[in-house]
């Protein structure tokens, strides 16, 4: 098939898809031009869809140089390494890129690896794994199937609910120490009508 003919892709589409700035797009295309498939020149330049894995890998070269500095304007996804040392497959995520994927929390995220590690399809150990697609599925089944913890808005019909539910397990529990306080009073008004009664002493000869 021409290139004509395939999909191509402006810088700034590239941009959208990768989530990759546009500066550092023009200083790949400066510096990296005969790695990049791309057709035409100048504006007209466009790009083919095997390109992207091209602009990763250079975006992830570039952040282990830097060594994944927090003032860098791209997210912190550097290559994970198998077992063997060798690289692993594109295409796996960081616990970064699924929060901005899921809109799921990074401390979320992290309490589900940590306990539900087993679950979760992952690559490498510790600051290094790294997860295929397929493990957004199991966050999101995770987020579903988990409380939130959250306290609902006031004004809410949930949140009228549980005031009207407290509101109600007070009132039982003043009823009931009401009803204590009456017992305890007739306990002791017994127990002194009982103290003032005479002492009868028998004596045995």
């Amino acid at each position: 098939m021409s290139a004509r003919r395939r999909k191509l892709l402006t810088l700034s589409e590239v941009s959208k898809r990768t989530g990759i700035s546009m500066p550092t797009l023009q200083k790949y295309k400066r510096l990296n031009a005969s790695d990049l498939a791309s057709v035409g020149e100048g504006r007209k330049q466009r790009y083919l869809l095997e390109s992207l894995p091209v602009f990763e890998r250079l975006r992830r070269e570039g952040l282990a140089r830097r060594g994944g500095g927090s003032h860098s304007s791209e997210p912190r996804t550097t290559k994970p390494k198998s077992s063997s040392g060798s690289r692993t497959p594109s295409g796996l995520l960081s616990l970064q890129r699924i929060k901005e994927i899921t809109g799921i929390s990074y401390p979320t995220l992290l309490r589900y690896v940590s306990l539900h590690l087993d679950k979760i399809p992952h690559v490498g150990e510790g600051r290094k794994r790294r997860y295929p697609k397929e493990a957004i599925d199991v966050f999101v089944d995770l987020r579903k199937n988990s409380p939130r913890g959250r306290k609902p808005k006031a004004g809410s019909p949930s949140a009228n609910a549980q005031a009207a539910s407290a509101s109600a397990r007070l009132e039982r529990k003043i009823v009931e120490l009401q009803r204590s306080q009456v017992q305890l009073e007739r306990q002791v008004r017994e127990l002194a009508e009982y103290l003032r009664r005479p002492v009868v002493l028998t004596m045995k000869r």
